[in-house]
């Protein structure tokens, strides 16, 4: 966990009046407490703390956790009414369902108030957008790419795969005993499993419902999603680390970096640690390019993340000031130069020049490429539904189940369809 404790406000900042009296009564410290999972954006904003405190005079507390303690916390938080959190990081896969559950404060006077508003992305600001609402601003949004090494794809023989029946066999031809063909998240979870599944299950023409949203009639239990289940199944069994059962973030970073593993499909802010020369030893040997399609195409994940307020927060206006700091052009650039973080939201970061010179040593077309997936994603990967992290959790431990041998893909399938079934009869 980090935790970034800063300063106090200077009296000035806090000046409404002349007079004296108002000076003492306003000169004492604001604080506002952030909960953020970790993620290089994230770790990174944790690290600009003393930038706001120096803009606003407000101390910024901001812990940085991991994503299962991450749901802990703001289950206790929100459903004990603590008030602990002033902040909180807002994955747009949980909104409907916190709107609904009454755990999040709108901030529409807060975004109708940016003067720069048309400056963020519109697409990752709708998806906020909830009976006319909005209910946190965009920090960063990911999209699914693939990463592969070109060196080892070379010395096979053989080209990066275009789909995933192509990357069953590119897979066999590149895994050693040395460096397994791909590692990917397993782990199960609504935003782990769940996060880079349904890459392969929408290629192959899975769907999760019948007519999304018109019929909501469960679809999982389909052909199209057994053969992406039982490709999955192979990748990882046959040609990942050891240990792949239960991969989650840091193992399919680690694996990337350390040179455990030749490819990867996952969100940008995985990829793009495979590239990172500061970290990764095979940085110049890895190559990105867009997921593999199938006969439906291509469907890159995506995944917005932003920064919302929790519903009867009594320090709404100072966590409104930290949200517009966090999500503004000037702290997204410097994230952009600072970190490995190419998910900005805003339109302006990707013209600034030093972004662009950071991202074209990586990889010429790094930012086209991004910009192409996210063009080629659609806005409900996941459905956008406030029981969709239910569901997501029990269809990954059912895929998760399958990986790693505990029942047939046809169970895990069937199992999961009547468990969304229920889930959706409530």
């Amino acid at each position: 966990m980090i935790k970034t404790t800063h300063g106090a406000l200077s009296a000035m900042l806090l000046l409404g009046s002349t007079a004296l009296a108002p000076i003492a009564a306003n000169a004492q410290d604001r604080e506002v407490n952030v909960l953020l999972f970790s993620m290089p954006s994230t770790r990174g904003l944790a690290a600009l703390a003393d930038d706001f405190e120096a803009e606003t005079g407000i101390t910024a507390n901001i812990d940085v956790v991991g994503q299962d303690v991450f749901e802990s916390r703001i289950t206790l938080s929100f459903t004990g009414g603590a008030r602990d959190i002033d902040v909180v990081h807002t994955p747009v896969i949980q909104v409907q369902r916190w709107v609904e559950a009454g755990w999040l404060e709108p901030v529409t006077d807060t975004v109708e108030g940016l003067e720069d508003k048309d400056d963020i992305l519109s697409g990752p600001l709708e998806a906020y957008q909830v009976n006319g609402d909005y209910y946190g601003l965009p920090f960063f949004a990911e999209t699914g790419l693939m990463a592969y090494r070109k060196d080892l794809l070379d010395a096979a023989g053989v080209e990066a795969p275009e789909t995933w029946d192509e990357m069953l066999e590119v897979a066999k031809a590149v895994d050693s005993d040395e460096t397994a063909a791909i590692a990917m998240r397993v782990a199960p979870g609504q935003g782990f499993n769940m996060f880079v599944f349904p890459m392969l299950m929408r290629a192959y023409g899975g769907k999760f419902f019948a007519d999304y949203p018109d019929d909501m009639t469960p679809a999982l239990d389909s052909p199209e999603n057994l053969e992406a289940l039982n490709t999955y199944i192979t990748l990882m069994n046959d040609y990942g680390p050891q240990g792949i059962g239960n991969f989650n973030f840091p193992e399919v970073v680690a694996a990337l970096q350390n040179g455990q593993a030749a490819m990867t499909v996952d969100g940008t802010s995985i990829v793009s640690q495979a590239v990172d020369p500061a970290a990764s030893q095979f940085a110049d040997e890895f190559v990105l390019a867009l997921p593999p399609g199938g006969p439906a195409g291509r469907s890159p994940a995506i995944a917005v993340h932003g920064l919302g307020i929790p519903a009867g927060s009594e320090n709404a206006e100072t966590a409104a000031e930290f949200i517009k700091w966090a999500t503004s052009t000037e702290t997204l650039t410097k994230l952009a130069i600072n970190e490995a973080f190419p998910d900005f939201t805003r339109a302006s970061v990707a013209e600034n020049a030093e972004v662009q010179a950071k991202y074209a040593e990586v990889q010429e077309d790094f930012l086209d490429l991004r910009i192409e997936a996210l063009n080629l994603a659609i806005g409900h990967y996941r459905p956008l539904i406030p029981t969709w992290p239910e569901i997501g959790a029990a269809i990954g431990e059912n895929v998760n189940a399958a990986v790693n041998g505990q029942m047939s893909p046809e169970e895990a399938l069937e199992a999961a369809q009547e468990e969304m079934e229920i889930i959706l009869s409530y």
